[in-house]
């Protein structure tokens, strides 16, 4: 195929299977097939060609266009829309990131020092202030440097940050609750091997047994003196456990499952703070199908911008018919009880055993039991 500028252009036709023995005499590069069923094909050509098609007498449906030069001209159509919301994003974003005051809750012989701290992460562009650090490795240096402090933390609040600070010496004197305060919980029981907490107070040891429900870390920082009332914060961290469960899995010896056939076709749009214009689409869709998405965003200085390509791919299932024995049995259920763990597995997680202690069988089905040992996070903040 040639390269030049009119291989920007391609579009999908449809025509009928017969033909396809004249397309491949008719072209002098290898023809994409992006669908097929039993009586038609969708083949993918440069717009172009379009012309030797005609001029054989070949009869075919365009289905869709697509390439980079049909996008561009999706934006030359809008350029002013274009422009417009780019400008506007840019200006929003920035505002976003701009620091105008530092502010504090109240006044100690170290705000001079914490606000030097804060600015220290701060980039300044054309006189403009721009926060350049998360703001919870801030408050991590904020605790480790001000450790003398019941509590401090920082917050954003549009173009201001806002310093809370505890005293040990107005600890009696306030009484305050931070927005979305609460505590971690277990859940599930297990033997804790590892924790790390940001926030709240840890009400757990390595080696502890801990039961579903229970409290993990509470977000009352004086947990451990009830006597002066509570001062509550959103508990965050992990905590990791070592969890025994048994598992029951049932397979019937025969089934009937719809599973992917390999075939996929992918839809094209351009999103716009949720709004989408499809620059790559098709009439036709799979009568039974599973739909993914993936969202290719614009980032400027590692910010995400709700700007970019927006890829729906269409994945064709059939069914089929699945006849199991005791192994091909057995190695279903194992296999399904790994599936369904790493399914809903944070990167740290992982299994340490499986182990049958329990199988059957009856006319229709086989029946396995599993004691399974995983390493996992069991923290679930709950909001008091």
């Amino acid at each position: 195929m040639s390269k030049n500028r009119n291989d920007l252009f391609t579009v999908v036709i449809k025509l009928e299977k017969k033909q396809i023995v004249r397309i491949n005499k008719l072209f002098n590069y290898k023809v994409k097939v992006v669908k097929y069923d039993n009586n038609y094909f969708n083949l993918k050509i440069l717009e172009s060609d379009l012309t030797l098609l005609d001029n054989s007498g070949i009869e075919y449906k365009i289905v869709s266009y697509q390439g980079l030069k049909h996008f561009m001209n999706l934006i030359r159509k809008n350029v002013t829309i274009f422009i417009g919301i780019i400008i506007f994003t840019l200006l929003l974003y920035f505002n976003t990131l701009t620091i105008k005051e530092i502010s504090f809750s109240t006044y100690t012989k170290d705000n001079q020092k914490i606000e030097e701290l804060i600015k220290s992460n701060f980039k300044s562009y054309y006189g403009v202030d721009i926060l350049n650090t998360d703001i919870n490795d801030i408050n991590l240096l904020l605790r480790k440097e001000f450790s003398h402090f019941e509590w401090i933390s920082v917050e954003k609040q549009g173009s201001n940050l806002s310093v809370n600070i505890l005293q040990p010496s107005t600890i009696n004197k306030q009484v305050e609750h931070i927005e979305g305060f609460g505590d971690l919980i277990a859940t599930k029981s297990g033997v804790i091997k590892f924790f790390k907490v940001s926030h709240g107070v840890p009400l757990i040891d390595e080696n502890m047994y801990v039961k579903q429900g229970d409290i993990l870390v509470s977000g009352n920082l004086r947990i451990k003196d009830l006597k002066q009332g509570g001062y509550y914060v959103p508990a965050t961290g992990k905590v990791y456990a070592e969890v025994w469960e048994t598992v029951t899995i049932e397979v019937s010896k025969k089934q009937v499952d719809s599973q992917l056939s390999g075939k996929l076709f992918t839809e094209k749009s351009l999103s716009l703070f949720g709004m989408e214009l499809k620059f790559k689409k098709y009439d036709e869709r799979y009568t039974d199908y599973e739909m993914e998405e993936d969202f290719n965003n614009i980032k400027i200085f590692n910010f995400n911008i709700p700007i970019g390509i927006k890829e729906s791919h269409y994945l064709e299932k059939d069914d089929i018919i699945n006849v199991y024995n005791q192994k091909t049995s057995y190695d279903f259920a194992y296999s399904s009880i790994v599936h369904d763990l790493n399914r809903n597995f944070d990167k740290d997680d992982k299994i340490l055993e499986i182990n049958l202690i329990t199988n059957s069988e009856d006319d229709d089905k086989y029946t396995y039991g599993f004691l399974v040992k995983t390493y996992e996070d069991i923290a679930f903040f709950q909001r008091r």
